[in-house]
């Protein structure tokens, strides 16, 4: 951005000077001509210096030429010579027509010039405040916008220092977000400690505020550059209030879908609960009837069916309970040195009541080193993994929990059944919250077990993830063997609502 800079008094009378010795140069080589050619033809002569003077160093310089050359043509050309006395009416009328078109051509030259440097200024405001409006439109934190209005403001009118502040009224909060920048970083003494010489306010709405502040010492601002800084200023209020709105219409989308997942969280909910509830009221129901008489086996299938389904009625309770722990972060890892073969062993007999028409195999090292977990959440997820195999497998299919001796700190367990693959562009989404696959026959679930494994092993510093195989899918899983953490820290899952 280049203004148009108001000339010192130095670099006036420098042009001055100049403009002077223009003329008297021009004076010495028109000098031999007065011999050969009239008074009118030097005159005219005398419109190239100054014109040359006019267009190069302005008004004042074209004026003054067109002053001293007026004197000159009478002083050197007019008889008597080197005088100023005209005796001939003709020569006076020379003298006047000369110095009116002199005048005349003078501030002609002088308001071109003058135009031609308010176009180049408006030109580089033009191109510098369309830069700045790309640059803005492509921001994405109020920061960046405050930095670059700083230094696009410092720029543009060469200030000692610019500063601005921002204080943002965070949505459903009572605290304040202050965001300050300055340009140049390092401040300067000469300028630190006095009031501000410039200051406009952000046009923001309430109650969220914003304040620039420039320090020049060398000159007063022009009206133009008060009129160039507004601009700045009012498209830097404007993309502010677009990433309000932009937060505002993201926050409004959020709560939309939250609200979405929370209906379809409580219509899964409710039919999951009510499905094991209906059928251990209809076997408690059976047993206390006096009007059927049960024999032994009758019984034993009914009290088996109480467990199975009091079992999947607790482990949905905890997965949600575990979801909504995740999503509040108040889920915490209680970490102990534990045997990962105790774990998977213990989670294999914990869903024993699912696997009866399955094959759940055991592959582990005898040597594999102890690992830093929270022994109950590792658990969990073993469980959720291989009652997801087991409901999604075909009956009589083989169910595998494979541990690899250690490489590069960590261990890695695979979980691996006979289910149809899943399509490649599900392999990531499966572990998402909610997320459940169109299948023929509908599978018992709210779509949360995978969830919460991601949220879990993510937060022991592992990754977890799905494959298709050759014969199925496998659910892979690392934990690393050494943890620097807490032993008590908080577990927040990941994403949005």
């Amino acid at each position: 951005m280049k203004h148009q800079q108001i000339p010192s008094n130095n670099s006036i009378i420098r042009r001055l000077i100049l403009s002077i010795g223009v003329v008297l140069t021009a004076t010495l080589f028109f000098y031999p001509l007065r011999e050969f050619v009239g008074i009118e033809i030097i005159a005219l002569l005398y419109l190239f210096p100054i014109g040359i003077n006019a267009t190069f160093w302005g008004l004042r310089a074209g004026l003054l030429s067109a002053i001293l050359a007026f004197f000159a043509l009478n002083f050197n050309f007019i008889p008597p010579y080197y005088t100023l006395y005209v005796h001939r009416t003709q020569d006076v009328v020379i003298l006047i027509v000369f110095l009116v078109v002199t005048i005349f051509i003078s501030q002609l030259v002088g308001r071109l010039r003058r135009s031609l440097q308010l176009a180049q200024a408006r030109e580089s405001e033009a191109i510098s405040l369309f830069d700045f409006m790309v640059k803005l439109a492509s921001f994405q934190t109020e920061q960046e916008i405050l930095d670059v209005l700083v230094q696009r403001v410092q720029q543009a009118i060469h200030a000692d220092r610019v500063s601005a502040s921002l204080k943002l009224h965070l949505e459903n909060k009572s605290d304040i977000s202050t965001l300050t920048s300055e340009f140049p970083l390092q401040e300067q003494p000469t300028t630190t400690d006095n009031p501000p010489d410039l200051r406009f306010t952000l046009q923001l709405s309430p109650p969220s505020e914003g304040e620039i502040q420039i320090w020049r010492q060398q000159k007063s601002f022009s009206e133009t550059e008060k009129r160039f800084l507004q601009i700045f200023v009012s498209q830097a209020s404007l993309a502010l209030e677009r990433l309000r709105l932009h937060h505002t219409e993201l926050q409004a989308k959020i709560l939309s879908e939250s609200d979405r997942l929370k209906a379809s969280l409580l219509s899964s909910v409710s039919h999951e609960l009510r499905t094991p509830l209906a059928a251990i009221k209809a076997a408690i129901s059976s047993l206390n009837s006096p009007s059927l008489e049960l024999d032994l086996e009758s019984r034993q299938e009914l009290m088996e069916m109480i467990e199975e389904e009091t079992d999947h009625l607790n482990l949905l309770v905890g997965n949600l309970l575990n979801m909504s722990r995740l999503e509040a972060g108040a889920l915490t890892l209680e970490r102990s040195w534990s045997n990962l073969e105790e774990i998977v062993r213990s989670a294999i007999e914990r869903t024993t009541i699912y696997s009866a028409d399955h094959q759940v195999v055991l592959h582990i090292p005898s040597d594999l080193p102890e690992i830093y977990v929270d022994y109950l959440l590792i658990e969990q997820v073993l469980i959720n993994l291989i009652n997801n195999s087991l409901k999604h497998s075909p009956v009589g299919s083989l169910v595998e929990v494979v541990a690899f001796p250690p490489e590069d700190g960590k261990i890695k367990v695979e979980v691996r059944n006979q289910s149809p693959a899943i399509p490649p562009e599900y392999l990531e989404r499966i572990f998402d919250k909610f997320f459940r696959l169109e299948q023929p026959q509908r599978v018992r679930g709210t779509g949360l077990g995978l969830a919460i494994c991601k949220g879990i092993i993510e937060a022991h510093g592992g990754k977890i993830w799905a494959e298709n195989r050759e014969k199925g899918i496998a659910f892979v899983f690392t934990l690393p063997l050494q943890s620097t953490a807490s032993v008590s820290e908080a577990v927040q899952l990941e994403g949005e609502l």
